[in-house]
């Protein structure tokens, strides 16, 4: 036998070993139908956790949410993947992967009603599901990853949404608390009794928001509440002023510190009311 008649046996292995190279002929499209039927049913498992109203519903969501993301890792890893794309997967199921993680920690923390805690992870689940829609996404899958972002929003609102009312009652026990102490206080009726008057006032103030500050502000709401309390320290500022003022027998000047005070005032007390906060805003003493 010549040597030439094995030239069309050699190409056939040569492309047979070329495809075998390239994933065993496993195409992208059949990997990403596979991927996002894997990922389908547990999609479909937390679309029916409802959005929680309290924290043992918020960690069981997110024990749902952590289970689901394991199952769907493990899933993705036993389809076999195109050769050339095998890093670009492992990128997609390890952004996926790393779901589980604040899942667990929510659930942890939800469980042991630990609101610092509880306000991080409901916050790094998001991002950790966010990223991982972003990759899944860009490789063309649609079920996994972004298939998560709808029922961890709805987690997601809901712990904000416990947390908030959870802030909202702490803030206002405080409100109400600092407001019978300024109630019991007597501005006088002369300036020298209106700045001793303000030297008890503004410490009772002082206090009042600084554990206001204190307190675990709800994901998502960063930048409304630090505006609000932004806005408080205008008033709190134009106190300390009018104190000096008043303490240096300045009429005039006392006087414009007050209509700059309501103006202050006027500013805070809509943005405390704004926030379910009445009793730090228009219903107090602030």
């Amino acid at each position: 036998m010549s040597l030439h008649r094995f030239g069309p046996l050699v190409g056939t292995l040569a492309l047979a070993a070329g495809l075998a190279a390239c994933g065993g002929g496993v195409s992208k499209s059949s990997f990403v139908s596979k991927a996002d039927g894997a990922c389908g049913s547990g999609n479909a498992t937390l679309g029916g956790v409802a959005k929680p109203t309290n924290l043992p519903e918020l960690a069981t969501a997110a024990g749902t949410v952590a289970t689901t993301v394991d199952t769907q890792a493990g899933a993705l890893r036993a389809i076999k993947a195109p050769g050339d794309d095998k890093a670009a997967i492992a990128g997609v199921i390890a952004a996926l992967a790393d779901v589980a993680a604040p899942a667990r920690a929510l659930q942890d923390a939800a469980g042991k009603a630990d609101d610092a805690a509880t306000a991080r992870a409901v916050t790094a689940l998001k991002a950790k599901v966010d990223a991982a829609s972003t990759q899944a996404t860009t490789y063309g899958l649609t079920a996994c990853g972004a298939g998560l972002q709808t029922p961890v929003n709805t987690v997601f609102d809901g712990g904000k949404a416990v947390l908030k009312a959870a802030y909202v009652a702490r803030a206002d026990a405080l409100c109400t608390a600092a407001n019978r102490k300024a109630d019991a206080l007597n501005q006088g009726s002369s300036l020298a009794a209106y700045g001793r008057y303000l030297v008890i006032y503004i410490p009772i103030e002082e206090k009042l928001f600084a554990d206001i500050k204190a307190l675990v502000t709800p994901p998502g709401d960063e930048a409304t509440v630090a505006d609000m309390l932004a806005a408080q320290d205008k008033v709190i500022a134009n106190d300390k002023d009018t104190r000096a003022a008043a303490q240096k027998g300045d009429s005039a000047q006392v006087d414009r510190l007050g209509d700059l005070n309501n103006t202050f005032v006027t500013q805070s007390n809509s943005k405390f009311d704004a926030y379910g906060l009445r009793n730090c805003g228009t219903l107090g003493n602030f």
